[in-house]
């Protein structure tokens, strides 16, 4: 899923970086002016990215009913089946770079049947790990549906990974096995990072950096306009850390509906100026709903999906 297809590469290399040159950012939307306003952060609160990002509910009442309050988001079904096939493009990725660490330069179809024979004992540990919905509200679930879209995410993600394996072996037969790694899977997925900086929780992840610097991050539900604030954020820690400028992210949408074949599609963009103006201006805001530990109510429309319904309603 990472590793983007040819014709992506080719307009985020053409398109999107020229783009990212074209477009001049004020060096106060850089990360690495997090001591600085508008960056620096207005209290001394520390915040999950996906909270702030993940703009569901208009007028952060989750976050205060969860920062505030101290109320726990109950599990629905969205949540336990993004989070297992979050977690299954990342053990494929994982397991592909260990395997070949571990037995060596194979190539594409030996990495495979290897691959194949370790597949279903890994996701049955992850749906081990899981229990059922805590709140019935909204989607089913559906273990059986949910375990098949899984072997098509370890498959999908697998024959990427093989057949970049086999092309970094045609044009390159005489590569060490850690230049092969990196140069075929040159992705890293599930990057800690510390964003106490920009007043962010210190133990953030985001879902896959290193190929053409890009951000990534894995979305399965219907396409959102917010959620490029997720891989914005993202850009901004890693520019106060690292303190090079990362311009370009990319929301990778699988849809895995009912009766329907699954689909992958590709939502590269530019982190410009107004995306990284409008993730510190929603920050602010909900470190304010905390720091006020004032009630926000309810939004003009809750979106059927929400774990507070039942607590809201």
């Amino acid at each position: 899923m990472y590793l983007l297809p040819d014709e992506v590469r080719r307009r985020v290399l053409r398109r999107y970086r020229r783009r990212s040159r074209d477009i001049v950012v004020d060096q106060r939307f850089r990360g690495w002016s997090w001591e600085h306003p508008p960056l620096d952060p207005p209290y001394d609160i520390y915040l999950p990215l996906s909270e702030i990002a993940s703009r569901y509910c208009e007028t952060m009442r989750d976050i205060y009913l969860r920062h505030v309050e101290h109320i726990r988001k109950p599990t629905n079904t969205r949540m336990i089946l993004g989070r297992l096939y979050h977690e299954t493009v990342t053990q494929t990725f994982e397991r592909a770079k260990r395997i070949l660490y571990a037995k060596g330069k194979l190539t594409g179809n030996e990495l495979s049947a290897r691959m194949q024979e370790i597949r279903d004992d890994v996701i049955d540990l992850l749906l081990q790990r899981v229990r059922g919905p805590e709140v019935e509200r909204g989607l089913p679930w559906s273990p059986d549906e949910c375990r098949s879209n899984m072997v098509w995410l370890w498959n999908t993600t697998l024959s990427q990974i093989a057949a970049s394996v086999d092309h970094v072996l045609t044009t390159q037969p005489y590569i060490g096995l850690d230049a092969l790694v990196n140069t075929a899977i040159p992705v890293v997925v599930e990057q800690k990072l510390d964003g106490k900086n920009l007043g962010l929780s210190g133990h953030l992840s985001v879902d896959a950096y290193g190929q053409e610097g890009i951000v990534m991050d894995i979305k399965t539900g219907r396409l959102r306009r917010f959620h490029k604030l997720t891989t914005t954020g993202y850009a901004l820690v890693i520019e106060s850390i690292h303190e090079y400028p990362v311009d370009v992210g990319c929301i990778v949408y699988c849809w895995m509906d009912q009766g329907t074949a699954p689909t992958v599609n590709y939502d590269v963009h530019t982190i410009d100026e107004p995306l990284r103006q409008e993730f510190i201006e929603l920050r602010d805001q909900a470190m304010k709903v905390v720091y006020d530990e004032r009630d926000p109510g309810l939004p003009n429309q809750c979106y059927e999906d929400c774990p507070y319904w039942e607590y809201c309603h």
